[in-house]
């Protein structure tokens, strides 16, 4: 079968397994009781979304798992990689998630919980990359060279793993946002992999051609499902992703940053993440050492509805931001091809 079109029988396939499982499971949690609790504080329009059911992440999940091997062949090494990554920390999401139903409260695991299996489930990826794909560089944005970083690419691994699940998992409070963002991110991404696959055919290199197809159709597999989520994520979202989709949507993004060395594009084609994350920590570290805040509300997106503007513009304002950032992103890696 013609490499584009497994590529594109990939995102349609995953597309209607997200679908078709997000309709299933939107009445089983919508029984279960298993719905978000909005805060007070927040903006006035959010309190409507009380009881909107979450961990819808789990239909995007089956998408993305099943899809990302029908069409891989040869060396599945770095679907496995891919797959194993996104199931390590939606495990950790799906604990998140599943306390906070089974004990009817809005904190699931603690903090410290939370951060000493992240811990250890980015220690284990970075080791598979390092160890077992033999992957220990990445490359440099705005040049044509490559950072060899031997063993220091493990713990550098692991602080982009944890800076990515969890940005990805503040920016998901806005109908759309994360599942948007991670589809504009992924597609980026599926364009580099396709010219990563013609490149290394022209250079008759079948071992590279084996490995990013193969990551062509983990990350088609990623966007159609995002596709399909976002057909209940839109506003007025009939489900949230919770952090089983969130960790899951940021450990593949990850995956996809690591398996091309283009890690530290992650933070460029993810800025409207970054911006998420940062907002918090300026927030609460304004606060412990001034007792004041920086913005209205954090994360970012929270502080500009307080400002004013609706949902859905904040949400296009970070999509138009994102889609400008993927394609200089894109042009920084296609003239240091």
């Amino acid at each position: 079968m013609n490499f584009i079109t497994g590529m594109l029988l990939t995102v349609l396939i995953a597309f209607v397994i997200t679908f078709a499982a997000s309709k299933i499971l939107i009445p089983i949690l919508k029984k279960a009781k298993a719905g978000q609790h909005v805060r007070d504080d927040g903006p006035q329009t959010h309190l409507v979304k009380e009881g909107t059911p979450t961990m819808g992440g789990i239909a995007m999940l089956a998408g993305i798992i099943v899809s990302s091997f029908i069409f891989s062949s040869g060396d599945i090494k770095y679907t496995l990689f891919a797959v194993i990554t996104v199931l390590a920390f939606t495990v950790i999401g799906f604990l998140d998630d599943g306390l906070k139903l089974f004990k009817k409260r809005s904190l699931g695991l603690r903090a410290w919980q939370k951060i000493v299996l992240q811990l250890i489930a980015a220690a284990a990826v970075a080791c598979l990359a390092y160890y077992w794909l033999g992957i220990d560089f990445v490359m440099v944005p705005f040049s044509s060279a490559d950072w060899q970083m031997g063993a220091g690419f493990i713990p550098f691994t692991m602080f982009v793993l944890l800076a990515m699940v969890n940005s990805v998992n503040l920016t998901d409070g806005l109908d759309g946002l994360a599942t948007g963002i991670t589809l504009i991110n992924s597609s980026t991404f599926l364009l580099i992999f396709v010219l990563s696959v013609i490149g290394a055919v022209a250079v008759t290199d079948a071992e590279v051609v084996n490995d990013m197809s193969n990551m062509t159709m983990f990350t088609a597999a990623v966007a159609g499902s995002c596709i399909a989520f976002l057909c209940f994520n839109v506003h007025p979202a009939k489900v949230f992703m919770g952090d089983t989709g969130a960790f899951a949507l940021g450990a593949a993004l990850t995956a996809m940053g690591i398996a091309t060395g283009m890690q530290l594009f992650l933070p460029i084609m993810g800025f409207m993440f970054v911006l998420s994350a940062v907002s918090v920590i300026i927030q609460v570290g304004s606060f412990k050492l001034r007792g004041k805040r920086v913005f209205r509300m954090a994360p970012l997106h929270h502080h500009f509805e307080l400002g004013g503007a609706s949902e859905t513009q904040v949400v296009t304002g970070y999509m138009i931001a994102t889609t400008l950032l993927c394609i200089g992103a894109f042009l920084m890696f296609f003239f240091s091809f």
